[in-house]
């Protein structure tokens, strides 16, 4: 099963008609997806994800338009990382091999990043009450740029030219062995590291990363102190920025 979040009606449209979903007190489903439409804004994300999370606890997908100041107007990302502007938080959801970017999260709208919503951070607190990171995705889609606004009337098109992303996290299953490798290393690490469940999370997301880009796991160091394990982290982590 996936777990489908937009935040707009006109971005869930074109998923509901390709995919034939059929509405059950607000939530859209067929035997494969659950659709929630949450409305704009972080807090309205993360209520209603959590609201379906709560009933389907399932890999989740928040896929939907961005600004950028940078890239052209249809082009789509997966989120490496969500930056929130507001509280200077930082979030590491699940990637793929496909091009991936970092976007930043505001409250307000008409201020341009290289991607910009205003949802991301609000969906991924509340998915990380009930998913680990690489159940949590992102996928955006660029609807407007400083020099082109924004124009509703394009995202059905947007979205219908990225229904193939989400057909593929549909059939995507995720290879044993690296599940097997990535948890054996980690259980190595916490005798030699005393890792936060935060700490843990980001490790795992990173070497996730590391093994789709088939680079090999890094030796698990010998880390005296919380700065030694800080930095060791931070070290990782900047492959992923």
């Amino acid at each position: 099963m996936l777990n489908i979040i937009t935040a707009l009606k006109i971005e869930a449209e074109p998923i509901i008609k390709h995919f034939k979903l059929k509405s059950n007190n607000n939530i859209y489903q067929n035997e494969k997806i659950n659709l929630i439409i949450t409305g704009s804004g972080k807090i309205k994300s993360a209520i209603n994800t959590a609201l379906l999370l709560s009933k389907y606890p399932y890999k989740s997908l928040n896929i939907g338009i961005a600004g950028s100041n940078l890239f052209e107007i249809g082009e789509g990302f997966f989120i490496n990382k969500i930056t929130d502007t507001d509280t200077g938080f930082n979030y590491y959801p699940d990637f793929f091999k496909e091009p991936s970017e970092e976007i930043f999260c505001i409250s307000k709208p008409n201020k341009y990043f290289s991607l910009v919503d205003m949802e991301s951070s609000g969906f991924f607190e509340a998915a990380y009450k009930f998913l680990n990171v690489e159940q949590i995705i992102l996928y955006k889609i660029v609807s407007d740029t400083p020099k082109t606004q924004f124009n509703e009337k394009l995202i059905p098109d947007l979205i219908k030219k990225h229904i193939s992303i989400i057909e593929k996290i549909i059939e995507t299953k995720e290879n044993p062995f690296t599940k097997i490798e990535i948890e054996q290393w980690l259980k190595e690490a916490n005798k030699k590291i005393h890792l936060t469940k935060t700490q843990y999370n980001i490790l795992k997301n990173t070497l996730i990363y590391l093994k789709t880009k088939d680079i090999p796991l890094p030796k698990i160091p010998n880390l005296k102190s919380k700065k030694e394990t800080n930095e060791f982290i931070k070290s990782l982590t900047n492959l992923i920025s």
